[in-house]
């Protein structure tokens, strides 16, 4: 399991307490307040899902030793995995989410394990670009979901976790460079959650550009590829058009554009 987080493993912990309360202490109380109150303010606004809540503790609990399942799959059947890990997340929306975020990274960090991880330093010299500022999406979803749900349109709510999950995505981006393009290499950061990982051009074996998507196909060891999309869009805005002409030229001029570019 060491290739398991830190985070993902709170996430598990996050997923436990969830489910511990709901056992031993929500379900307990709720039928405690339903037996004593049967036409209560709490028993009419249920009726007609009481048979999910019933249910529920026990598909909780269901949900969590599936994210353990999950976890031993991550070496093994990382989609398998994946799968699981978003159907325990509906089941314990949103507590289930910030575990299954967290997975899904330590997916990717599996994939590119053969790769090598750098520290990101900032080298002036070289062009550099970081992920777009998505701070106004984040705070107008969240200003959507809070006013639907004041209007008592219920997936409002789930307007607010995404504004959450997007600014809490764009927050641990802002000091990483995204991309930086240097003689000998790429470094190239796949997502804000992630490192930052040193390409050598040595090992790319085929670029593609296809709108904007750079999809660079990597040797990782003999007959084995792996290919790491890159989307141009996530790149600050000021500097996208700027990226995307300095990557098709320096790649290009190093002759690693192999299939046409598509525009």
């Amino acid at each position: 399991m060491k290739h398991v987080s830190l985070s993902t493993c709170g996430g598990l912990a996050i997923s436990v307490l969830t489910t511990a309360v709901a056992v031993l202490i929500a379900s307990p109380l709720l039928t405690n307040n339903l037996s004593v109150n049967p036409n209560g303010f709490i028993a009419a606004a249920i009726k007609e899902h009481r048979e999910i809540l019933s249910l529920w503790p026990l598909l909780a609990a269901a949900a969590v030793l599936v994210q353990g399942v999950s976890l031993w799959l991550l070496t093994r059947s990382p989609l398998t995995g994946k799968c699981l890990s978003l159907l325990t997340t509906f089941v314990l929306f949103p507590f289930g989410l910030y575990f299954h975020i967290c997975y899904l990274a330590d997916c990717k960090r599996w994939e590119l394990r053969l790769l090598q991880e750098v520290k990101p330093e900032l080298k002036p010299e070289y062009p550099q670009f970081g992920f777009c500022d998505e701070d106004p999406l984040a705070f107008g979803l969240c200003g959507i979901g809070i006013l639907t749900m004041i209007v008592g349109i219920p997936f409002g709510g789930l307007a607010v976790v995404a504004g959450v999950v997007i600014f809490v995505r764009n927050l641990a981006g802002k000091k990483k460079t995204a991309l930086m393009v240097t003689p000998q290499a790429l470094f190239i950061t796949p997502n804000p959650w992630l490192g930052c990982y040193r390409v050598p051009y040595t090992q790319v074996s085929a670029v593609a550009v296809v709108k904007n998507q750079l999809r660079i196909q990597i040797d990782i060891e003999a007959g084995k590829t792996i290919t790491v999309p890159v989307n141009i869009n996530v790149l600050d805005r000021d500097l996208r058009r700027q990226a995307r002409g300095i990557l098709l030229d320096k790649l290009a001029h190093a002759g690693l554009l192999h299939e046409p570019v598509a525009v």
